[in-house]
């Protein structure tokens, strides 16, 4: 990492953001660290609005995509850096099955359920509070979902616990418990461009992933059940892969996606923390993020369907390909094998996971 003058020591503050259209109001933190780092995060969907980092330049840019208001946020249909649960991803005709029950969940998506269905956690006010110590400071969300919220078992309290540090690491840490039998599948949904929010497409980024396997999806964007090796295929990030090599390519799983939109199964060592889940870095910036997570599975999305539709921030209008998210998360339901943690959560097992995105700078 490229050393960069001390600006500012950690801090977090808090202002107010906008009014929600139930009359509540919702609020802003931002954090920040000693080397020019600041990350805004609004409590409603505990959403990442913005994301400053400084290139190999010592410049300043914010590198996530957003909104300007509230209003646009709830609003929003692309999940803009929002925590999504309860279960992330798609459960096919929203059919939910635990221990012989059957349950049926709401559907918001064509014949699915998406994202945990409406107005899940990605549109609700959480409570919040702060921490601030001489390692880093944390923003802590609370919210507790109620028995049947969108056609879940179970009543479960949720936490997640943002933390910034002066080795410009940001941690994501979540929490959740349940009364009753349930399902969870939680991650961060935030839309990274590393040369700029407002920068244009993300061909020139190079994408690393440490997984030998991923899973293909039928044309509806489900898992088939297959497990595929990546070896000779587009979906091989074992090295570093600029991704316009394969992004608009005619393979079956690109074009099914509009670009990626898959889940890799990580690399055992990857799960116990000795290696990073995925990197990536952009050469005019010489910016990279690296991230590593506890979770055994990995969607990497390249903001497929944003259209144009949407005016972001500093009136930016986001377009195909604009961004990429990287989503740690548990293994969808369809599939099964030895070692794969499923989705079941159970009251006497509290749900803990975390992910940490590392921000640096290098030459290209």
């Amino acid at each position: 990492m490229s050393s960069k003058p001390i600006i500012n020591s950690l801090n977090i503050s808090q202002q107010y953001f906008g009014t929600l259209s139930s009359g509540e109001s919702a609020q802003l933190f931002t954090l920040s660290n000693a080397h020019g780092m600041k990350i805004k995060i609004t409590n409603y969907g505990g959403i990442i609005v913005s994301l400053e980092t400084l290139d190999n330049n010592a410049v300043p840019d914010d590198i996530v995509l957003g909104y300007d208001n509230i209003e646009s946020y709830e609003n929003d249909p692309y999940y803009l850096g929002a925590i999504i649960g309860r279960y992330a991803g798609r459960i096919d005709q929203g059919l939910l099955f635990i221990d012989g029950n059957s349950y049926q969940l709401h559907i918001n998506n064509n014949d699915s359920q998406l994202h945990g269905g409406f107005k899940a956690l990605n549109k609700q006010l959480w409570q919040a509070t702060t921490e601030s110590s001489a390692k880093n400071v944390s923003l802590i969300l609370q919210h507790t979902s109620p028995d049947g919220d969108n056609g879940f078992p179970g009543t479960v309290d949720f936490k997640v616990k943002y933390s910034l540090n002066n080795s410009n690491e940001l941690t994501v840490e979540y929490f959740a418990n349940t009364d009753k039998t349930t399902v969870i599948n939680l991650t961060q949904h935030s839309y990274f461009n590393l040369s700029g929010h407002q920068s244009g497409n993300i061909y020139q980024h190079q994408v690393q992933i440490n997984a030998c396997h991923f899973l293909p999806m039928n044309k509806d964007i489900y898992p088939t059940g297959e497990v595929k090796a990546v070896l000779n295929s587009a979906h091989d990030f074992n090295q570093l892969t600029t991704l316009a090599k394969n992004i608009n390519s005619d393979d079956e799983q690109v074009v099914i996606a509009k670009g990626y939109d898959n889940y890799w199964l990580t690399n055992d060592n990857v799960i116990s923390g000795e290696e990073f889940a995925a990197s990536a870095f952009e050469p005019s910036s010489g910016r990279k993020l690296t991230l590593y997570s506890d979770q055994p599975c990995l969607i990497l999305y390249t903001a497929n369907y944003i259209d144009g539709s949407q005016t972001g921030k500093e009136n930016c209008i986001y377009q195909k390909h604009s961004a990429f998210c990287f989503e740690p998360q548990r293994l969808v339901n369809r599939v099964t094998g030895a070692n794969i943690n499923n989705t079941i959560l159970r009251p006497d097992q509290p749900f803990y996971s975390q992910t940490r995105f590392v921000f640096e700078t290098v030459s290209a």
